[in-house]
């Protein structure tokens, strides 16, 4: 792999308004293969968004799927390859109350080679505007070995949205603005909103991925109209039990407080098995 953290660059208008409310309910699955290609064009080719190939074994790894004793392998390759084919299919989005719309598909075509373990993707030449170092300022990162953890529709929008956020100490957002964002009814009420997605979303981020989400409700009367978030920079659980073990260090919040990370320099990530092994040096 090219390094450890799978850095993409997406555009803040993405971050922010999620990459689910865009394309009209991608799955989970169909959400992380596309920004894993898109990230795997961008470290090929930085800057040009034309065509990819890779192996169809690599996706699967990079999405945490692995050769396994009842071989399932193949029908796993078969399974990504049509999720990834499903990203072809166009889309429409509507802007200024509906007097704009915008009709396109992510990519272009798709072939898949099953017996040579081959897949070649060409995108749509619009996807550089979204993604890519080219964005300059106006980026948001996204570390692809963290949102590959996440299994939820809402916990792949969300970790994006508030790595938008990272190290801010609180901003608000409205119940309509979340209840887009998450891709819940329009007719969601605040407490199915925080029972069935912002909660359990939030929890497995901050277990997961490298930034813990704290949020206070803002109310007018007794009606919650909008949340106020924090986001700080906190390694996830995995990487703080390296750390402490590495380092041979007791799990006591004084030892986590020295959190560093140098034994990264010594591990490397295993995308499929979503672990850490110690670097080969050959």
């Amino acid at each position: 792999m090219y390094n450890d953290e799978f850095k993409l660059f997406t555009a803040n208008t993405i971050a922010k308004y999620g990459i689910l409310p865009l394309t009209g309910n991608l799955s989970p699955i169909e959400t992380k293969a596309l920004l894993y290609i898109i990230w795997k064009c961008n470290a090929m080719t930085p800057g040009c968004f034309e065509t990819v190939e890779m192996n169809i074994s690599e996706l699967c790894k990079a999405l945490g799927y692995h050769h396994d004793k009842n071989n399932n392998f193949a029908r796993v390759m078969k399974f990504l390859s049509d999720a990834v084919t499903g990203l072809t299919i166009p889309f429409k989005v509507s802007a200024d109350s509906g007097k704009k719309l915008l009709s396109m598909a992510w990519l272009q075509t798709v072939y898949a080679d099953y017996d040579a373990d081959s897949l070649k993707v060409r995108f749509n030449s619009d996807i550089g505007h979204y993604f890519g170092k080219e964005l300059e300022k106006t980026f948001t990162v996204v570390k692809l070995k963290y949102l590959n953890r996440l299994k939820t529709s809402a916990a792949v929008t969300l970790y994006p949205f508030f790595c938008r956020y990272r190290n801010m100490e609180s901003f608000n957002y409205s119940l309509e603005e979340l209840i887009c964002l998450v891709g819940a009814s329009k007719t969601c009420d605040y407490k199915h909103l925080k029972r069935n997605y912002l909660a359990p979303a939030i929890q497995i981020i901050n277990e997961k991925t490298d930034i813990n989400v704290t949020f206070t409700e803002n109310k007018k009367g007794r009606k919650v109209t909008s949340l106020a978030f924090s986001v700080k920079a906190f390694p996830a659980t995995l990487e703080m039990e390296e750390f402490l073990t590495w380092n041979g260090m007791a799990e006591t919040e004084e030892n986590k407080k020295q959190y560093d990370e140098e034994w990264m320099e010594m591990r490397e990530y295993d995308m499929s098995r979503q672990c850490y092994h110690d670097v080969i040096f050959t």
